[in-house]
């Protein structure tokens, strides 16, 4: 399949790896990612921290950058979210989550913790049908969110895969089965979070996967699952609008016919890359695919995710 051309720019590009349970960071200018990474940290090697799913790079006020991530886990407990610290590479602030944790943000301006659940533990390992939305928030601004689950802000979701702020319109979305949503905060008189009004929808057939912004334009990008058989599997694209009062998602324009893509983005210069899984059975790849040139490739390696960290500080 041909793929567009890509700029010669070279940028910084964070993954999950599950072989290692690392999170890792890697140029996009070179093919071959074996070695040692240019930054990783490593998840304990408990329960709760198995299979990293997700990890983003984020500027804080008290913490500077740090790598929000979270794992699905395999305990009775459930898995993790996280928010780990750049510079030193120490965890700043963790919680247990009882579910499978597949994708985790942070909301700019408040410190809250959102993590995205496909289903929701109910005792030991059984999982139910279900899953959601879960937001870990301050009791004020500046603060670190808690660290029981018991105290969180739980929406329903089901299926939900992935989370995303948007720092523009200052809006959350999510993705899961069938639906992509927009979510609205709400806040009560001292600005602290305590809960979540949907604003918009747009519905497909499947489970939405993963959803990212484009670096390159205002666009949503957002991955469905499934083969042939499921008419809307592929790469997607779409956008928020606001008009007279109210939000909603534009018609999406299908970008690529692809099967079982477990991300997808591009970067500021057009450069699109992904992580793609040979089949519904295996969620990782050894290789992040690129526009343009070869996919670039870790021996062993199991990647799950990839995210744009930053062009390479010099």
């Amino acid at each position: 399949m041909a793929r567009p051309a890509s700029a010669a720019t070279d940028y910084l590009i964070v993954v999950v790896e599950q072989a290692a349970n690392q999170i890792q960071r890697f140029s996009n200018g070179t093919a071959n990612w074996n070695g040692t990474p240019g930054w990783y940290w490593s998840a304990p090697d408990t329960d709760t921290w198995k299979y990293l799913a997700d990890a983003k790079r984020r500027l804080t006020a008290r913490w500077d950058d740090v790598l929000v991530c979270c794992a699905n886990g395999t305990s009775r407990t459930g898995g993790r979210a996280a928010m780990v610290r750049e510079s030193d590479k120490a965890v700043v602030w963790t919680a247990v989550v009882p579910g499978n944790p597949h994708s985790v943000e942070r909301i700019d301006g408040h410190g809250a913790i959102v993590t995205a659940s496909s289903r929701a533990r109910t005792t030991g390992d059984t999982y139910q049908s279900g899953g959601g939305i879960n937001l870990f928030v301050p009791s004020s601004h500046g603060g670190l969110p808690p660290t029981s689950f018991a105290d969180s802000i739980s929406t329903g979701f089901p299926g939900a895969h992935g989370v995303l702020w948007d720092d523009v319109n200052e809006l959350l979305l999510a993705i899961g089965d069938q639906e992509l949503r927009a979510y609205r905060l709400v806040t009560n008189s001292s600005d602290i979070i305590t809960g979540l009004s949907r604003v918009a929808t747009l519905s497909f057939t499947g489970t939405g996967h993963d959803l990212q912004p484009d670096y390159a334009s205002s666009d949503i990008l957002y991955t469905v699952g499934g083969d042939a058989g499921n008419p809307d599997h592929g790469i997607w694209k779409t956008r928020l609008v606001h008009n007279a009062g109210s939000w909603s998602f534009v018609s999406p324009t299908r970008l690529h016919d692809w099967y079982f893509t477990k991300s997808f983005s591009r970067l500021p210069d057009g450069t699109e890359f992904w992580v793609d899984a040979p089949s519904a059975a295996t969620w990782w790849n050894d290789t992040v695919g690129f526009s343009g040139r070869a996919g670039s490739v870790r021996t062993g390696a199991k990647f799950y995710k990839a995210r744009f960290w930053s062009h390479v500080l010099t």
